[in-house]
């Protein structure tokens, strides 16, 4: 497989074909990656005080205050009368303390990612506004239920979040390379034939470039290919599986939200057993992502 920084030019057939397109149009990608607005720093540090023992409200106002878009939309969603309270809330520390960690979580996440979650595109098939974003936050919540209800895959909740989050980002880039007629399938070997790349591999050099941590690269590069994902492999696999759920919702395609169709859990085998996952506790982990994917449409609306 061809790379940002390898070209292929081995006499081969199909191969051969592939890898020259890719060599065709390597600069119109690295073009088209260099245009996108970059994934911001404060979710690092963000989840770098997540995981500590012991914070404050304090300790989330240092961090989030770097970020003035962000600091805007909390207190709006703090003050949208959603949470009932009796007077206007004006500092980061009330808010975080009104709304509480798990929606402060969706919402720096959210805005962080905002610039990255709304383009148009032609192609995939995501509905029009908020079709991606809706599936990019739906994919990263799913991730993050199933990794707390699998600890022994030792997969950490909060990087498997963003990398849900971040996993179809290859495809903001791609699909300005597969032709005029709209196409709501598309398959890997589309996106290989276009680039050289899937849109997960695409996604994981994008990444790095904005120095994501290789645990959060790596599962977003193999979670069409998890077996390949190497010591990432358990975390490529609920990456994958978490995306599987989402488009048996067909989350992000079609609105509203509709989370009442049942996921058979025989298609997801391989994934499930990777993780430790076992069929007599899917119905309660399913239920646990519906739970966790309920008013995710709403959210955005209000941001």
């Amino acid at each position: 497989m061809a790379t940002l920084q390898e070209t292929n030019t081995q006499p081969g057939s199909a191969a051969k074909e592939v890898k020259t397109e890719w060599r065709n149009v390597r600069l119109e990608v690295l073009e088209k990656i260099e245009d996108l607005p970059s994934f911001s720093s404060v979710v690092m540090e963000f989840m770098e005080l997540t995981r500590q023992e012991f914070f404050s409200a304090k300790d989330f106002e240092a961090v989030i205050c770097k970020d003035q878009a962000l600091v805007a939309r909390l207190l709006k969603v703090a003050n949208c009368g959603l949470y009932g309270r009796s007077r206007t809330i004006r500092s980061i520390p009330e808010a975080v303390v009104l709304i509480g960690l798990d929606n402060l979580k969706r919402i720096v996440y959210a805005v962080s990612s905002q610039g990255l979650m709304t383009k148009q595109m032609t192609h995939y098939g995501y509905h029009e506004d908020q079709g991606f974003w809706v599936h990019a936050m739906a994919t990263g919540q799913a991730a993050k239920v199933l990794a707390d209800a699998c600890p022994d895959a030792g997969v950490r909740a909060e990087e498997i979040f963003v990398a849900g989050l971040l996993h179809d980002e290859g495809t903001l880039v791609l699909d300005g390379f597969l032709g005029e007629r709209p196409h709501k399938q598309v398959s890997r070997e589309m996106e290989i034939s276009a680039v050289g790349l899937d849109h997960g591999e695409l996604a994981g050099h994008i990444l790095k470039q904005w120095n994501i941590p290789l645990s959060i690269t790596a599962p977003i590069s193999h979670h069409h290919d998890f077996r390949n994902g190497g010591e990432h492999r358990k975390a490529a696999a609920i990456l994958a599986l978490a995306r599987g759920v989402c488009r048996e919702w067909k989350v992000g395609v079609q609105s509203p939200l509709d989370l009442s169709w049942e996921v058979p859990h025989d298609k997801f085998a391989e994934e499930m057993d990777e993780i430790g996952l076992t069929a007599d506790r899917w119905p309660g982990v399913v239920w646990n992502i519906q739970q966790s994917l309920a008013g995710l449409e709403d959210l955005f609306e209000r941001m």
